[in-house]
């Protein structure tokens, strides 16, 4: 599991705002008492190989900097028990709970074919989880991402890998969303595979347009909008990263990379760094 569909379905429903901002992914943080410039990439946390692509300028800001920052700490080797152990429901429940039969017959189904392990194995999984594992049964390639990426140019140049919050916060986030409401949209996305997929499809264009503005536009006319949820999985979040920004950076010049969706709006993480006073600026 990388830090999922998180950011790449669902932490995408922002609030757009009037705060404008240009076609960029990649965004020079400066001023404000900051010794080195930082910088702010918005990443899609999983895309199939053939779409993938990272510009010269990318690489270049990368190794102009001292460390980096994803949402989480992708070379903790804590970090891949932690979250299977956050993985489990606790209370007693199972996906048996929240779905109708035909529901976890579909999912059993799908899973089967897909992962080789139906719902016996699954059902006391988190819906987080299993969301995650649904996109295997929808994508028709081996997703990657650019937080794997991230990782190894990091290790090439001896830069510290660092996460802004931690694998428990992450998933207490989800908690915000009734579970319940979570199992519902799995069955749904995986009842209409090829809506999903064209969604998929669009939002990977978008994002390669680095219309940033655009991409929450399309998330907003999804047919799984969780906008309801926006402060826990978004706006909250943006404000607490603005918050440790400060220390992060000018201590070490450093290169985050996180969700494209927490980048744009007025409540965005660039707009929030502007509003203290840092010169924010699109590098093309």
């Amino acid at each position: 599991m990388k830090s999922l569909f998180l950011t790449l379905t669902l932490s995408l429903f922002i609030f757009i705002g009037s705060f404008a901002q240009e076609s960029s992914l990649l965004w020079k943080v400066t001023g404000n008492g900051l010794s080195k410039p930082s910088y702010i990439y918005g990443t899609i946390h999983l895309i199939c190989s053939q779409d993938y692509s990272m510009d010269e300028v990318v690489k270049t800001s990368f190794s102009e900097t001292e460390q980096l920052f994803l949402e989480l700490d992708f070379d903790d080797p804590e970090m891949m028990q932690n979250m299977m152990a956050l993985s489990v429901m606790t209370d007693g429940k199972t996906a048996k709970d929240y779905l109708t039969d035909e529901e976890y017959t579909l999912l059993d189904n799908k899973f089967k074919s897909t992962l080789g392990a139906g719902m016996a194995q699954l059902q006391t999984l988190k819906p987080l989880m299993l969301l995650s594992m649904s996109y295997m049964s929808i994508l028709k390639c081996q997703p990657m991402s650019f937080e794997t990426v991230f990782v190894g140019m990091a290790k090439e140049e001896n830069k510290e890998v660092l996460g802004l919050e931690t694998v428990e916060y992450q998933f207490s986030v989800f908690e915000e969303i009734p579970a319940a409401e979570q199992f519902k949209m799995i069955a749904s996305i995986l009842n209409d595979e090829s809506a999903a997929l064209e969604e998929f499809d669009a939002l990977v264009k978008m994002y390669n347009s680095q219309d940033i503005i655009g991409l929450l536009e399309l998330m907003d006319d999804s047919e799984w909008n969780m906008k309801k949820y926006e402060d826990a999985l978004i706006n909250n979040r943006n404000i607490e990263w603005a918050k440790k920004f400060a220390t992060i950076a000018e201590a070490k010049s450093t290169f985050f990379a996180v969700g494209a969706g927490h980048l744009a709006g007025n409540k965005g993480w660039l707009a929030l760094l502007k509003e203290k006073g840092y010169k924010v600026e699109a590098v093309k």
